[in-house]
C-alpha cells in the first residue's frame, strides 16, 4: 500500500514548527525533527523534499555561532592533552616491545639448556590426611 505524502505547504508548516520548537528550547533544529513530525522516514523525506531541505530549513534556521575564545582554548589544551598522552603511551610501547623482547630471549635460553631432573617419588604409607 502506497502512503501519499505531504504535499510542499505541509513539509515548509512543519519545518516552522520545528524552528519555533527549536528556538523556544534553545535546541538546535535538525532535520530528523521535521521527518519525526511528519512521521517520514529519512530516506523518503531527502528524496522528495530535499530542495526545501536547503531552500526553506537551511536558510532559516540559525547560522552556526563562530567559536569563541574560551571555545578555541579548551580545544588547544585538550589538542596538548592528547599529544601528550600519544607521546606518553608511545614511549610505554617501546618499553613494552623491549621487555617483551628480552624475555623471548630468556625463554629461548632457558628451554636450550635446561635439564630436567626427576624429583624423588614419595612412598606414601598408611591412609592420607583428609
Amino acid at each position: 500500500m502506497k502512503r501519499t505524502l505531504p504535499d510542499a505547504d505541509t513539509v515548509k508548516a512543519a519545518i516552522d514548527t520545528v524552528l519555533s520548537q527549536a528556538a523556544a528550547t534553545g535546541r538546535r533544529p535538525t532535520v530528523t525533527a521535521v521527518e519525526r513530525h511528519l512521521g517520514i522516514p529519512h530516506a523518503t523525506f531527502h528524496r522528495h523534499y530535499h530542495d526545501l531541505i536547503d531552500t526553506h530549513f537551511r536558510a532559516r534556521g540559525p547560522a552556526p555561532a563562530p567559536p569563541d575564545e574560551k571555545s578555541r582554548d579548551r580545544t588547544e589544551t585538550n589538542l596538548q592533552r592528547l599529544r601528550q598522552e600519544n607521546t606518553d603511551l608511545r614511549r610505554t610501547l617501546v618499553l613494552y616491545e623491549e621487555a617483551i623482547r628480552q624475555l623471548t630471549l630468556q625463554n629461548a635460553a632457558l628451554r636450550q639448556g635446561a635439564t630436567i631432573h626427576p624429583l624423588p617419588s614419595r612412598v606414601r604409607t598408611g591412609p592420607g590426611p583428609g
